[in-house]
């Protein structure tokens, strides 16, 4: 398969470990990261209430002023003309 009859698509993701805030008191780390179709992406975070640990799925858009301290990372795909 040659490079020249594919085409690759990149996506940028938050990197796993990164602390993220979700609400003025809240700041959470993403633990995993899940791609659906069209590019969608969610993150499961996770973050300690008391002496219990949360987790829970999120978009970016739910992220608060975190950009100076999630790492944004992008990762591609190469999909075929063909298809």
């Amino acid at each position: 398969m040659s490079l020249t009859n594919n085409q690759v698509d990149a996506i940028e993701v938050h990197s796993i470990g990164a602390t993220v805030s979700l609400w003025d008191t809240v700041e959470a780390k993403i633990v995993a990261i899940s791609i659906r179709d069209n590019n969608y992406v969610q993150y499961e975070c996770a973050w300690w209430s008391g002496s219990s640990l949360t987790k829970d799925w999120f978009c970016a858009s739910d992220f608060i002023s975190d950009e100076e301290k999630a790492a944004v990372t992008k990762i591609g795909f190469i999909r075929s003309k063909d298809e």
